[in-house]
C-alpha cells in the first residue's frame, strides 16, 4: 500500500479469485482499515472485475469508491459505479489493467484535494 495524503491506497491484481471472494476481502479491508482505499481486480474469461472499497475515515476525507472505480474501469474499456464506501465495475481490455491500477494513486490524490 502507499500513503496518499494520509490514506493508505492499495491497488492489486488478484489471481484465482472469484468476484464473491473479492467482495469478502473488500469488506474485511474496509472494516479493519478505516483509513484505506483499496482497488482490487481479477480477470476471468478475458473480462476484468473491479472492486473498490473505502474505509469510513477515507470517505470522511473525500474518497468515493464509485467515482474511483468509474475512472479505473473506463481506462480498461468498461464502466461501473456505486456508493462512497463500496463499488464494482467491469472492464474489457485486459492489456490496460496494469496501467489502470498504476493510476489509482493519482485518482485518489485528486479526490482528496
Amino acid at each position: 500500500s502507499r500513503d496518499v495524503k494520509g490514506v493508505n491506497v492499495i491497488a492489486a491484481k488478484l489471481s484465482d479469485v472469484t468476484p464473491d471472494m473479492m467482495r469478502v476481502m473488500g469488506d474485511q479491508i474496509k472494516d479493519q482499515e478505516p483509513k484505506t482505499v483499496a482497488v482490487l481486480s481479477t480477470v476471468s474469461d478475458s473480462k476484468i472485475n473491479f472492486l473498490c472499497v473505502c474505509g469510513k475515515e477515507a470517505v470522511q476525507v473525500g474518497a468515493h469508491a464509485g467515482k474511483i472505480i468509474k475512472e479505473v474501469a473506463k481506462m480498461c474499456g468498461g464502466g461501473g459505479g456505486g456508493r462512497p464506501d463500496n463499488a464494482t465495475a467491469g472492464g474489457k481490455d485486459t492489456s490496460k489493467l496494469e496501467e489502470a491500477l498504476e493510476a489509482v494513486n493519482n485518482i485518489v490524490e485528486a479526490q482528496l484535494g
